[in-house]
């Protein structure tokens, strides 16, 4: 066939990738505030992207913090789970790494 003369279907491989969506946010923030935004733009950059940091699992808002379930994309020998706590009144994070993804999701719970 001739380079010049279109394709008249899409291949099963490209179409797999347009139907990747990229995660929605689930916990409601006020994005007027410092805190909250910087969270906010955090979030999004550390799981979009050609390389993302991790993969959003679970998501929670307590109080003045973001609890985030992630798997790291390029783990490291403590796991590929954690619990992601960030802060939504200052420009803060930390993180407890868990066995596996269930257990991550249960300690967002509790």
């Amino acid at each position: 066939m001739p380079c010049h003369v279109p394709a008249t279907s899409v291949s099963c491989r490209r179409r797999a990738l347009y139907q990747k969506r990229p995660p929605t946010i689930a916990a409601k923030l006020d994005l007027s505030k410092p805190g909250e935004a910087w969270a906010e733009d955090y979030l999004r950059r550390a799981s979009t992207g050609r390389w993302p940091m991790w993969r959003v699992l679970a998501q929670r808002r307590d109080g003045t913090t973001l609890r985030v379930a992630v798997r790291w994309t390029r783990s490291d020998k403590q796991g590929p789970f954690s619990v992601v706590t960030l802060s939504l009144v200052e420009l803060a994070l930390h993180w407890r790494h868990f066995p596996s993804g269930a257990t991550a999701v249960d300690a967002l719970n509790t």
